[in-house]
Formats: structure tokens, sequence, C-alpha cells
């Protein structure tokens, strides 16, 4: 009989309709390693022995723990990224209305900017007006209830009704909704399947590094794991077939300044989750959370003191990672609206660039009312 391949594996999730209960709706994931596994504390007899042995070894609480590594696209980690967060993607529109273009910004006379849900930062689309230059993607840069600011120059345009300024895609904002999946791990060749059920992402990583694709790692808890010898999916989804991101192609803004001498960023999104036992029961019958902390770093080339000054000065700063797809059109857009530096390391190799190391901590912005703000280009 043949061993089970590595490249023979697939992996799969489903939303649960209930605690430790997947429902049969399954969609395929990219991705390039897994460690899940299901766990097993174990306690060991005290009794002494005159013989010095061991008199027996019993097995406790069941869990599962591990994560899975993937290269970040489009489309197929949506569902993940929002459990992620603990949030819900959001669509945000003025719907069909009254607008007036300015030189800098879109005006209504009635309505709410700040009630629809738009904020500094997002990327959005207008459609309507007369000024055909005015129609098309934008920045925003500033709301007020009836005035969007953006970061293009606009034509003059008097309001008319029938004009709509929308979110590109949708915006995920880290929330308080926890959410579990059940993960199917199929060994296609031998016919082996193990549903891991009851499962939560504890945290999630980011990293971005010149020449690299952008890669990410999922990390779940859970409450046990069951064998199988077929599939526990009645419907199966494939996976998205975009291409994976990479750190070219797209942009950094630090402070809201767009720059170029970012050697690397890495991002860690942290939940704090926990499993407990209970008397009577074999498995952990909840997920108990915890805070939610964003931190990270960016390493850069050292040309000046203004990364290293915010670190000294104990200044407030900002992030924004823009990834784009190859397509020119689709892109996901991190935006960390308030950040502090945490250290300020400068590296002196022997030969090459000087390099200073910076690690951060995201902090609750008021405007948005959230730690990280995630948006993506696809509905």
């Amino acid at each position: 009989m043949a061993s089970a391949s590595g490249q023979r594996t697939a992996l799969r999730f489903a939303p649960e309709i209930e605690y430790g209960v997947p429902s049969t709706a399954y969609s395929v994931l990219r991705f390039t390693d897994t460690s899940l596994n299901l766990a097993k504390e174990t306690y060991q007899s005290n009794e002494v022995r005159d013989d010095r042995q061991t008199a027996d070894l019993r097995h406790g609480m069941r869990s599962v723990g591990g994560d899975f590594s993937f290269e970040l696209s489009r489309g197929t980690f949506d569902v993940l990224l929002a459990a992620a967060l603990s949030g819900t993607w959001r669509a945000v529109t003025t719907g069909a209305a009254s607008l007036e273009a300015e030189a800098d910004a879109f005006v209504r006379d009635s309505g709410n900017f700040l009630e629809d849900g738009f904020l500094p930062g997002d990327m959005v689309v207008a459609s309507g007006f007369a000024e055909a230059g005015n129609n098309g993607r934008a920045k925003v840069v500033a709301v007020s209830a009836l005035r969007l600011e953006v970061d293009r120059a606009l034509t003059v345009d008097a309001a008319a009704a029938g004009r709509t300024v929308a979110l590109v895609g949708q915006r995920l904002a880290n929330g308080t909704e926890l959410v579990s999946f059940g993960l199917e791990r199929a060994f296609t060749d031998i016919s082996q399947f193990m549903l891991y059920r009851g499962c939560a992402v504890d945290s999630l990583s980011l990293s971005v590094t010149p020449g690299e694709i952008v890669t990410c790692s999922m990390s779940f808890l859970g409450k046990d794991m069951v064998q199988a010898t077929a599939t526990h999916a009645v419907t199966l989804t494939p996976a998205g077939t975009g291409s994976p991101f990479d750190a070219f192609t797209g942009a950094l803004y630090e402070g809201g300044q767009r720059v170029a001498n970012v050697t690397a960023v890495e991002l860690e999104i942290a939940n704090g989750r926990s499993v407990q036992g209970v008397v009577g029961h074999k498995s952990p019958q909840e997920v108990h959370e915890g805070a939610f902390v964003v931190t990270g770093s960016i390493s850069a080339y050292f040309k000046d003191a203004v990364l290293l000054n915010r670190f000294i000065n104990e200044e407030e700063s900002s992030l924004e990672l823009l990834l784009e797809d190859v397509n020119g059109t689709d892109f996901h857009r991190i935006y960390l609206p308030r950040i502090k530096y945490t250290g300020g390391d400068v590296d002196n190799p022997n030969s090459g660039p000087v390099t200073v190391s910076m690690p951060f901590t995201a902090l609750l912005d008021a405007t948005s009312g959230a730690t990280i703000l995630y948006q993506r280009s696809n509905p």
C-alpha cells in the first residue's frame, strides 16, 4: 500500500452551524503548509512502586491546534480574514444621490457621508457625474457630514441627482464576532480525511519582503478531530485562481506619506483565544475570547532620522499597505490608522546599507473605532 504524498493533500473549510458542528458546504483552501493536529493532555500516575516503574498514564482533554501557511491572493481567504479580525465585510455607498464636485471634494446638501460609513483612507469610486473626469477611483483624505475630500483634482460640477460615491469593494474592521469552522485535511491518494471541529482563528501573521510573494500564516485552536475514510463535504466550492500578491506591486504609506526605503513589513494579529476543559467532557465546549492585539515591524534603510524620531519622541503615526493585483484593477489595502513604535534599532553591518528596525503596536483609532481596517476590491 502506497504512503500518503504531501502533493496529494487538500485543505477545506466550512462555517459551523453551532460550535463543533460544521455545515456540509465546504470551500477549498490554497495553502503551502499546515500543522493542524489533534492534541491530548496526558496524566501520569504518581503511584509509588518498589520496582520504580510507572503504573499508568491516562489521556485527558482533547483539543486542536496548529496553523496553515498560504500566499495571499484575492477571493480565497475573505471569510477567514473576517474571522481573524472578528468582523464583517461591509459595503459603503451614498446610493443614488444629489452630489456636486468641487476642486478636491464631493459635496452634498442632504444625507451624511459619516453616517454612510466613509472613512479617511478609503478607496472609493464615483459615477454619474456630467464631467467624465470626476468619475472613477479616488482615495478619501477627509470626511465630514456633507463633504468627502479626495486625493485627486476634480472639475467643478454643479449638483445633480443620480450620482453615486461608493467604497471600492468592501471593508473589514476588527470587531467582537467569534466564528468557528470545520477544517478538513484530505489525504486524497489514500482516502483518509481528518475533520477538525470547533476551530477558531487565534492569530494571523503577514510578511512582505522584496523579491517574495506576500506570505501569511493563520493559527487555529479547536475542539477535537474525527477520522474518516470519506470526505465530510457534500458540496465543495473550488478555491479562487487569482495570482498571489507580491511586494513590488503596490505601495506603502507611513504617516500618510508614501515611502520607498522600507525593506520588510511584518504584521501579527493576535486574538488571545483559549480553550478550557470542563468536567464530564473530553473536549472543550467553547472558545474563550482574549484581548485583540495588533503588532508588527518595519525595516528601512537608514536615510534620515524621521522614522527613528517617531520612536525617540513617542510620536503617533499610521501605516498603510496597498497590495495590487497583477490585473491592475484589484487590490487589498491594510490600514493601521494609529500606531506607536516600541523600538528603533539601528543595525550597522560591516558592509552594505545600514538599516533601522522599528517594531510597533497598533492602537484604537477614535475616528474609525477600530485598530485595523482591511479593504478588498472584490465585492
